[in-house]
């Protein structure tokens, strides 16, 4: 059994505290393809840019380089002559030619596109304002783009080619808690024409403690018609989708599972509850969770801590592989988890339920940097590790289990994020 008290109230009201605080500073009809793969799909033949997000620990102001190729082994942001200054970098999602910056690049709620000019020179783009900002955006087509704004549950709607919001989708009959004190959704995902969004429901930001006995609820849509659909429950889980990562990765494989990973009560909820991160499985062509699967990676390691069980970060690969981060070692306080190299990248094998930690790798900071991408038939997994000072990108082979750093930022603040975007220039 993994099951061990958290110690008593006092010590968890600290980890609430600290969590919270670290964290801060760390559809309507279309007629388009709806691609499996978020963003875009590859094309053979097609010539890529990239875009490196860097941010500072303790604050979000940062740098964002471009690139003519994958960027080289040692990267010294602010000596580049490709990279701009911004007070507000979060990173997010790219699609197409751009990538989506989670914030305004000059501070404040919104969504914010980010280009290169001429000479691979970032620039701020077209901004979609919100009220009080938002969390995810996710692109079904080239004319189709769906986000979210804090301020209502109502999934907007935007025309990506135009960056303009369009319209929203009603949620008023998707199920809330209304005694909670937060209703929003934090995480949208994807497939065909449905979409699958994650409510949080729970405390007041902040703190995020995640507040429902009956399990996460995912709201169901139809983009078809831009409708509300349906709700799931998933029992015996908290906090679906990746609530503290504003980034987007493949979560979906080939035949149409979308695997959505859980994020517990993060040690939380109290000394008495216990709730550990999992991920759950929607069955190709089915709405519903599939009650016969659930797989919780950090059981699956050995030597890996008891509590807080953690999903930082998921990515599929393909053939059933995919990466996320598990918690090693116990946090002496909540301002741990995002500080200190706690946990360790692990290769999953989703058919299997099995796990094995990727060799090579450090312990990382996953709540930091559990950012995973797919590029050049490879995987790149984002280390912050602060007692060792790495901040890096290390590469590994789906194919194998060891990796080797790629790319090591010597300089510019901690990695918020990587892109691949299409060569326009």
């Amino acid at each position: 059994m993994h099951y061990n008290k958290m110690g008593n109230m006092k010590w968890v009201c600290r980890m609430m505290k600290c969590i919270t605080g670290a964290i801060l500073l760390a559809s309507c009809a279309t007629n388009d393809p709806i691609p499996i793969n978020p963003g875009r799909t590859v094309d053979l033949g097609e010539e890529f840019n990239y875009m490196l997000f860097t941010r500072s620990g303790s604050s979000s102001n940062g740098f964002i380089t471009g690139f003519d190729e994958f960027p080289p082994a040692t990267v010294d942001a602010p000596a580049l002559p490709t990279t701009i200054a911004y007070p507000a970098i979060s990173g997010g999602v790219a699609f197409q030619d751009y990538v989506v910056n989670q914030q305004k690049l000059f501070s404040g709620p919104g969504y914010q596109k980010v280009t290169l000019l001429d000479g691979f020179q970032p620039s701020d783009g077209s901004i979609i304002e919100t009220f009080r900002g938002g969390s995810s955006v996710v692109f079904a087509s080239a004319s189709r783009g769906y986000y979210v704004d804090f301020n209502t549950t109502n999934i907007q709607v935007f025309n990506p080619s135009t960056f303009n919001r369009t319209g929203e989708i009603d949620m008023s009959e998707a199920m809330t808690i209304p005694e909670n004190g937060a209703n929003y959704y934090n995480d949208l995902y994807i497939r065909g024409d449905k979409m699958f969004a994650c409510l949080y429901t729970g405390l007041t930001f902040p703190p995020f403690v995640y507040q429902n006995e009956g399990g996460s609820i995912l709201a169901v849509i139809d983009l078809n018609t831009g409708t509300f659909e349906k709700n799931i429950i998933i029992p015996g889980t908290k906090y679906a989708g990746q609530p503290f990562m504003r980034f987007k990765s493949n979560t979906v494989d080939e035949e149409g599972n979308l695997y959505i990973p859980t994020q517990g009560g993060l040690g939380l909820e109290g000394p008495d509850e216990f709730t550990p991160a999992k991920i759950v499985r929607v069955l190709a062509g089915a709405d519903e969770v599939d009650t016969s699967y659930e797989f919780i990676p950090q059981y699956a390691i050995e030597g890996a801590a008891n509590t807080p069980v953690i999903n930082a970060g998921f990515l599929y690969v393909r053939d059933g592989i995919a990466y996320t981060n598990v918690l090693m070692e116990e946090p002496s306080n909540g301002a741990d988890l995002v500080n200190l190299p706690l946990m360790r990248w692990a290769k999953l094998d989703l058919v299997n339920k099995t796990a094995e930690l990727v060799e090579g790798i450090p312990m990382n900071a996953g709540l930091t940097a559990g950012m995973a991408y797919n590029y050049n038939d490879k995987v790149q997994l984002t280390v912050y590790n602060s007692v060792e000072g790495i901040n890096a990108i290390y590469e590994t082979d789906p194919a194998t289990n060891t990796a080797e750093k790629r790319i090591d930022v010597v300089a510019g603040g901690i990695i918020y994020g990587l892109y691949e975007i299409l060569e326009t220039n």
